[in-house]
């Protein structure tokens, strides 16, 4: 568990490392959460659209996750925000196919 407060001083070294550490955690779970969804929708249909859809997250995921750690906070939002991204679109995988109207 990092000690500083990370609205410390951006140029401290320690508080780069701190947003080096959260940012590969974060990239870390992405990844995990990413092969579930990756795993789910390969097993869908093609007719249904929900796989579409989670090949879409897939890629964003994919381009964001190919991006080199930085230290930086911004790299560490852009990283928080794919994890909620990834599980929004893993719970509407897990849900019943919505029936045919």
């Amino acid at each position: 568990m990092c000690r500083r407060d990370l609205t410390s001083d951006p140029g401290d070294p320690q508080v780069h490392c701190d947003y080096e550490q959260i940012a590969l955690q974060l990239t870390g779970h992405a990844r995990a959460v990413a092969a579930d969804v990756r795993r789910l929708a390969a097993a869908l249909p093609k007719s249904d659209g929900r796989g579409a859809f989670a090949e879409i997250v897939l890629r964003e995921a994919d381009g964001r996750l190919s991006q080199p750690l930085q230290g930086t906070a911004r790299c560490v939002q852009n990283r928080a925000r794919l994890v909620p991204a990834l599980y929004t679109r893993l719970d509407r995988l897990t849900e019943p196919a919505p029936a045919a109207t």
